[in-house]
This record gives structure tokens, C-alpha cells and sequence, in this order.
């Protein structure tokens, strides 16, 4: 079931949405099979066959009376003995632990998907074991059984010692049906069926040796003179009937595991749960008790900003970016919980759902419309994307609703402030839209401040102090307007083997005019056109040295967490609402205590 496991943590999900899904994974038909087929390659994997233990116990078997009489000999029987024989007979069978050993053949394996609802679905498996081979200490046929232990009682019995029974001719072939659901707090796995080819023309056939038979005594008594029969052949003679023997065996396997192994399983699966929410991140600050007062206090001992390199700020606003985080961002928490299970075409599953993101006390509030606008957000369909095994869509409404949170940090000003500092200007929001189906467009609504602009020589403040008169009845001088970002993502395969994401960052001042395509607000068409030209210019020159460039993420140690490795293939935009990011799995280290063994 561990595969089951890995299948809902790969589910990113949680919140209080309304509309179409916001967070999607879909593992597509070819996912799953190699999922199962590294299950089955991990567990089998080694020198030496896999083996179970079915654990000693007793089973009842009845003949019924129908059966028995059908045997022309019975009623004679019933004649010449006290045997009450006109009903119907029971029998146990007691057995030692039972040890079943044996391989898979993991190409054989096929999977069917059923009976699928919003909170599950049937998972049809179906595998060959070639060979399976079964040995047991010991095997009693009881006339009675005990009370109070899983042991025969004082009645008849017969028993086989060092049993050993291995199929030959063909292989075993075992179908299952395993339900999964979910309340919407945890998923449950159930055994519906277990079905075999041990019975029927179908049937392997069975090859059986065992040490020792021993059997009650038995004595004919004839006009009082007792007659000891010699039971020391018994062995060879049971050996003669193999054929009838292994059709007995095999249906008792077979009811075996139509039977009393699903009630196992379930009553082993009945406390076994797997949550659909998780708490996938967690950072707490220690609070200081004057930050429990209300009044100015300087900031608290200890917080001290990492020192940035003149170059850093200059040529990689990204990795400063990620130097300011662990600073600006006191508290964090990621959840996430499952909402929707569907399985399109009956071939693949998607797991739909949200994200539940609190920064510094505030929680993720996200729209339900696109591009700064009252569209509504289209149903997702990955329908066209099933050669990856994995594909994860992320809306735009999360995406926003995200750096909505983030810039509540002033993440976005401190990064414009160690980057490309200019006084006067600061951040208002970042959003992202889509441009058609490869590239982003990051929005940073800026407000630049006039009265505050820096001045470097009495030309320059003449200029500066000019603007904040011509501006004067435009919002007092505060200029604030949407800049246009395009970014175009790409994978590319790394030297050292691991995958990368390269971003190409267009500049926003290749236009006449800044575009403002997604109707942000601005009172840029109030300014003076002297004004405007030179606020442009003060722009252009803090801000398009980091524009027309490409910056690379190493993605190789996010791709490979917890013993999962991915290998991304393409990344792009799905109906123009989507995020999308396309993977195939490589590999499953199921064995987590040695990660590099299967």
C-alpha cells in the first residue's frame, strides 16, 4: 500500500474556494503502471525470492450433505455402521505457520480503474506469479476443534509432516480489487476481492512431498478379534493421488484467498489511514516580548541583515531575493488537503484541490477570476497532456493570491531596494498573467514619489522640484502605475546531470509607452510628457540592466525529495489560466532506510 501512500502525498491540496480547481495533479495511466511497477520490482528485487508467512491457524470446512450422499458408497456405509452420514459434515483443517515464497512477473501486471466518485474510486490489479512455492511444519485434518485455541480437539485427526507443495505448468494468476476513499479528512484502503486461477482448466498444477503422515489407528474387529491395519505404506499410497490431492489443495488455496485472505487484509488495512491534509511547512520566529508592545521600538537584538555584494545586487536580483526571505518572513505555514478525486477516461487520476498559505499572521485569500479581470476561471483539461506521467496545474488565481502574501512581507521592496534602489519608488502589488500558452507576465505596480526623489546636483534638484509643481494636482506628485515583465520559462538538462529551469527576462521598456494590458490603475496619462520622459528615464536606468537576461534555477534538489525522483519535461501555459508543469517519475526509492537500494 505504500504506493497508495506515495499517490496522496503527491496530491497538493487545502482552503476555501468555490470554483473551478485551483491546484490539480493528474497521474496519468503510464505513471501509475510504473508507480506499481516499482512496488512490485522493490519487493522483489533481491537474491532470493520474496516470502509471507500466513500466520498458524484453524479453518472450517463443511461437505455438504447433498455432496456426501451423491457418493453411491455412503448408504451402505450408513447400513453397516452407526455412521450418521445424512447430514451435512463438518471437518477442520489446522495448519502451522505457512510459509509462500515466489516471484512476479512484473510486465504481466495490468490495472483497470472503476466505480469512480468525487471521494474515490476501484482499482482492478491484475499480475502472474510463475512459481509460487509453499512449505509448512506441519498440516492436521480435524474431526473437532478446541475451545478456547486455534488447535484441534480430542476428536480424529490426520496430519502431514515438512509439507512442501509448488505449482508447476502455469503461472498463478491473482486479480484484485482495491477501493479507495476519503471523508475528506483521511483515505482508506479496502480489499473488495481476491480472485485466482487455482481452480477451473486454467489451474496450475501442483507438485506435493511431505516427510511423514501420521493417522489415527486404525483396527478391524471381527467376531471380537481385533486386527491392527498397517498404515507404514500410507505415505506412498497418498502419493499415488497426487492429481486429486492437488485439486483439493488448490480449491482450498483458492477459497483461501477469495476468503479468509481479504478478511485479513481488511482487518489489517480497518486502522490504517492516510490523511488528505498535511502541514507541509512551518517556520516560527521566537517572539521577543517587546514586540508585544504597541509603541516605536527599535529593531530587536539579533536581527541583523545578511550582508549582500555589490555584484549579488547587480547581476542576480534572484539570489537576493532568496537572501531577504529568511529575514522579512517571520512566520510561515504551508497546507495543503485533498478536495476532489476524479479519473478521466477511467485510465488516469486526478487529485483536485487548494493551497493554504499563512505568512506573518496572514492568511491566502484567493479570487476566482483571471487576468485582473471578472473572467471566470476555465474547468481544467489535461486531456491532452497524457504522455508525461505527471502533470501539475496551478492556477492564477493561487499564484497571485500567493504574492499577494508575499508583498504583505515587503519582500518585493526590500528585493527593489537591494537591487535597484531608487528613492522615491516603491512596490504597491506583483501579479502574474499569462501570455498565451510559453511565456508569463509579471505585473509590479510601482509608485514612484516625486517629492522624494534624490537629487546629485542643483540641475537635477531644479528638474526634481519642477516635476513635484508640474504634478502637483496629480494624486500630490505620487506617480503609480503597472510595469510589464514578460518571463519565458525553459528546462534545459544540466552538466551534472540534474535538470534546470532557465528564466528569460524581457525588458518592459521596448515600447513607446509602458503597456498596461491587464487595465491596472495608473495616473500616468494626467502626467506632463516632460514629466513622464523623465521618469521613464530614471526607470530605464535602475531597472533594464536586470531585463534582457537569463537566469538559471538548479532544480536538481527539489526533484529528488523523500526517495521520488522527477525528471521535468516542459513547462507552459494551459488555456491561458494554468500553470503547468509537466513531469515523468525515474524513479521510487521505496526503501527509505537505503535510498540507493530498490
Amino acid at each position: 500500500m505504500k504506493a497508495w501512500r506515495m499517490v496522496l502525498v503527491l496530491s497538493f491540496i487545502s482552503g476555501h474556494l468555490f470554483a473551478q480547481e485551483q491546484l490539480a495533479l493528474r497521474l496519468n495511466e503510464q505513471g501509475m503502471m510504473k508507480i506499481l511497477r516499482m512496488a512490485v520490482q522493490y519487493n522483489t528485487a533481491t537474491k532470493e525470492s520474496r516470502t509471507i508467512v500466513i500466520p498458524q491457524n484453524i479453518y472450517k470446512f463443511t461437505i455438504p450433505k447433498s455432496q456426501i450422499l451423491s457418493n453411491p458408497i455412503i448408504p451402505v456405509v450408513n447400513e453397516i455402521s452407526d455412521l450418521n452420514l445424512n447430514k451435512d459434515l463438518n471437518f477442520y483443517l489446522n495448519t502451522s505457520d505457512i510459509k509462500v515464497s515466489g516471484d512476479v512477473d512484473q510486465k504481466s501486471l495490468k490495472m483497470a480503474i472503476s466505480n469512480s466518485s468525487d471521494n474515490g474510486f476501484d482499482l482492478s490489479l491484475s499480475i502472474d506469479i510463475p512459481q509460487v512455492v509453499m512449505d509448512a511444519s506441519r498440516l492436521a485434518l480435524c474431526e473437532d476443534k478446541d475451545r478456547y485455541s486455534k488447535k484441534c480437539g480430542q476428536g480424529l485427526q490426520a496430519s502431514l509432516s515438512q509439507l512442501k507443495i509448488k505449482t508447476v505448468g502455469r503461472p498463478i494468476t491473482v486479480k484484485a480489487v482495491l477501493r479507495l476513499r476519503t471523508d475528506g479528512h483521511v483515505a482508506r484502503v479496502t480489499v473488495r476481492s481476491v480472485e485466482t486461477n487455482l481452480e477451473g482448466k486454467n489451474a496450475p498444477n501442483l507438485d506435493i512431498n511431505f516427510k511423514s503422515v501420521d493417522v489415527p489407528r486404525i483396527a478391524i474387529v471381527i467376531n471380537g478379534q481385533e486386527t491392527e491395519l498397517d498404515t507404514s505404506r500410507l505415505k506412498n499410497e497418498i502419493l499415488k493421488y497426487k492429481t486429486f490431492l492437488s485439486k483439493k489443495l488448490l480449491s482450498f488455496v483458492a477459497d483461501f484467498v477469495a476468503g479468509d485472505l481479504v478478511e485479513m487484509l481488511n482487518v489489517y488495512l480497518v486502522n490504517t489511514e492516510v490523511a488528505t491534509s498535511y502541514q507541509i511547512y512551518r517556520k516560527d520566529v521566537p517572539v521577543k516580548f517587546d514586540e508585544f508592545l504597541s509603541f516605536p521600538r527599535p529593531m530587536p537584538a539579533g536581527y541583523i541583515r545578511s550582508a549582500i555584494s555589490e555584484f549579488e545586487k547587480r547581476n542576480n536580483p534572484i539570489n537576493t531575493m532568496m537572501a531577504q526571505i529568511s529575514e522579512v518572513i517571520r512566520s510561515a505555514q504551508v497546507e495543503i488537503a485533498l478536495k476532489k478525486i476524479s479519473t478521466p477516461e477511467n485510465k488516469d487520476v486526478e487529485l483536485a484541490g487548494l493551497v493554504n498559505l499563512v505568512l506573518n499572521g496572514r492568511g491566502l485569500n484567493v479570487r476566482n477570476t483571471l487576468g485582473n479581470s471578472f473572467r471566470p476561471l476555465p474547468r481544467l483539461d489535461l486531456t491532452s497532456h497524457r504522455n508525461n506521467d505527471i502533470n501539475l496545474a496551478i492556477s492564477e488565481p493561487v499564484i497571485n493570491g500567493a504574492l499577494d502574501l508575499v508583498n504583505s512581507t515587503g519582500l518585493f521592496q526590500e528585493v527593489l531596494e537591494a537591487a535597484a534602489p531608487v528613492p522615491g519608488v516603491s512596490i504597491r502589488s506583483v501579479k502574474m498573467h499569462f501570455n498565451g500558452n510559453k511565456s508569463l507576465v509579471a505585473v509590479v505596480n510601482a509608485q514612484v514619489d516625486l517629492k522624494k526623489l534624490h537629487s546629485n546636483s542643483i540641475a537635477s534638484w531644479f528638474k526634481n522640484n519642477i516635476a513635484v509643481f508640474l504634478e502637483r494636482n496629480n494624486n500630490n506628485s505620487v506617480i503609480y502605475f503597472p510595469i510589464e515583465v514578460e518571463v519565458i520559462p525553459y528546462f534545459k538538462a544540466l552538466a551534472s546531470g540534474g535538470t534546470g529551469v532557465d528564466l528569460k527576462v524581457l525588458s518592459p521598456f521596448n515600447y513607446a509607452e509602458l503597456p498596461n494590458r491587464y487595465n491596472y490603475p495608473t495616473n500616468v496619462p494626467k502626467m506632463s510628457e516632460i514629466v513622464k520622459a523623465g521618469v521613464m528615464d530614471e526607470l530605464r536606468g535602475s531597472l533594464e540592466p536586470h531585463t534582457n537576461r537569463i537566469y538559471s534555477v538548479d532544480l536538481s534538489k527539489f526533484l529528488n525529495q523523500a526517495g521520488v525522483e522527477f525528471l521535468p519535461k516542459s513547462i507552459s501555459i494551459n488555456q491561458s489560466a494554468y500553470l503547468l508543469l509537466n513531469m515523468d517519475l525515474v524513479d521510487i526509492k521505496f526503501n527509505s532506510k537505503n535510498p540507493n537500494k530498490r
